[in-house]
């Protein structure tokens, strides 16, 4: 447990009190004494992110109690974290009878929360009887057998759902019975976002794992998918792989799929195909994958004559006193990079090694100097996929550019460091960072490329909302 505390009176009055954290709750302890001067701020057990998240643990009771108020600045890239523990105590002064706003409180730090239904397995969607199959090659090359038409499915996170919406619309969500969590906290994410689109799903989906987690057995066979596909992503594959005797047993099929894989526009082409071929619909997946795959066009074409490639240096989830890990262009964010023209700085030292496909690669500091790459892209930082759907906000901190040298790069003094939403390399928009991207390192060659046009395209032709359901870009600015 974490204790911003400053010497504390014989009597104190101590208020408990939560409120949702990036993990679940997050339960404080306020200590104030009658005059309202607030003694100490304990956070109890949580589950948030460590380092990131634990971050924010660390430091925001502290500043709490020396500023005397919950006008706090937010520790980057754990807004979530910071946002619980000034909520939490925020309701610890009302449940005592104070007024949070005259601590500072500000509505742009509520968290509000749409309602969610827990899992009723009554609930469920029934089946309709099934009058053909199909057998597919899922992309481990695995021959699967579904019977057809599929009455439900589940998916190993909710960001798989992505792929099914352009597909089916609304009965993406009237389809699902099961999803895993992410480390982004896509299981409660997609459901404020998508609950009052399409009404309240969540009462007929089961979580079925935690994050880069074994898959719950047992909450699968209450739900009852007919298919259970599998992205790539957190080991989940092996996980699925582990359970699929038992699932094969049940009538339950596996499909695995790979996005970004390690050919970021042939993978979500192939995954989409999948897709359109077992939900029946493959004219709409062959118009889905032939948008997505012009603006790829588009960019390759570009590149061709575009000249030197920058030196590009990528990181996640970095601050100045942590260093994240790192992509080569086998794995991750550098397939993106790669696809826009960059010349990952990250490549010389790692691809050949036994980990250039991993996306946990922590390279040597010094070597970030010595390279003093034209452009640095960052993600994990500052917001995430769907952070921004109840949190906008002023400014960003990037708190990465403190680190002893970094002043000096060239790409901080061109101001040429950028983040993007997390996890849209892995995911059905990563078509957008690549457009972007490209745009940054080819400022001349893609002057009339506007890829934020080419994103409100997609979501207005495929999607059940608008492009302003994330933050997807966000440049520095000192």
């Amino acid at each position: 447990m974490e204790e911003a505390s400053e010497t504390i009176p014989e009597t104190p009055l101590q208020l408990t009190a939560s409120a949702p954290g990036y993990h679940g709750e997050l339960s404080v302890t306020l200590t104030i004494d009658s005059d309202g001067k607030m003694h100490a701020v304990e956070v109890g057990e949580n589950e948030e992110t460590q380092d990131i998240g634990t971050l924010a643990i660390e430091k925001i009771p502290s500043m709490i109690v020396e500023a005397q108020s919950l006008d706090v600045d937010v520790i980057s890239g754990a807004t979530k974290t910071t946002k619980g523990i000034v909520n939490a105590v925020a309701n610890a002064l009302e449940a005592g009878g104070y007024s949070a706003e005259a601590y500072g409180f500000k509505d742009s730090m509520k968290i509000e929360m749409v309602s969610i239904s827990a899992f009723d397995a009554e609930m469920l969607p029934e089946k309709v009887p099934t009058t053909s199959s199909i057998t597919v090659n899922d992309v481990k090359g695995r021959a699967v057998t579904i019977d057809l038409p599929i009455s439900t499915y589940a998916i190993s996170t909710m960001d798989v759902i992505d792929f099914i919406i352009p597909l089916k619309g609304q009965e993406a969500f009237d389809m699902l019975v099961g999803s895993g969590q992410d480390g982004g906290g896509g299981f409660q994410k997609y459901a404020q976002l998508y609950v009052p689109v399409v009404g309240d799903y969540m009462v007929h989906v089961g979580q079925i794992s935690d994050h880069n987690a074994p898959f719950d057995l047992e909450m699968i066979l209450a739900t009852q998918p007919d298919v259970l596909f599998v992205n790539s992503a957190m080991g989940a594959h092996r996980y699925a792989l582990e359970v699929e005797p038992q699932l094969t047993a049940a009538g339950i099929q596996v499909v695995l799929i790979d996005v970004p894989g390690k050919d970021l526009k042939n993978s979500v082409s192939s995954t989409l195909k999948l897709l359109g071929d077992i939900f029946e619909v493959p004219e709409r997946a062959e118009e889905v994958a032939g948008y997505i795959n012009d603006q790829y066009a588009i960019i390759e074409e570009g590149i061709a004559n575009a000249g030197d490639a920058p030196t590009v240096y990528y990181e996640k989830s970095g601050y100045a006193e942590i260093y994240g890990p790192t992509a080569t262009s086998m794995s991750g964010w550098g397939l993106p990079i790669n696809m826009a023209g960059g010349k990952n700085i990250a490549d010389e030292i790692l691809m050949g090694t036994a980990t250039a496909g991993g996306a946990g690669n922590t390279i040597d500091p010094e070597y970030v100097l010595e390279a003093d790459p034209d452009i640095i892209v960052v993600s994990g930082i500052n917001d995430g996929w769907l952070d921004a759907i109840n949190d906008e906000k002023e400014t960003y901190a990037f708190d990465i550019v403190n680190r002893i040298g970094w002043q000096s790069l060239h790409a901080i003094e061109e101001g040429k460091l950028y983040e993007f939403a997390h996890s849209t390399s892995r995911s059905i928009f990563a078509f957008y960072p690549t457009m972007k991207m490209a745009t940054l390192f080819y400022p001349d060659t893609f002057s009339e490329l506007d890829p934020e046009a080419a994103l409100d395209v997609f979501f207005d032709r495929f999607m059940l909302t608008d492009s302003s359901i994330s933050t997807w870009f966000i440049p520095y600015e000192e």
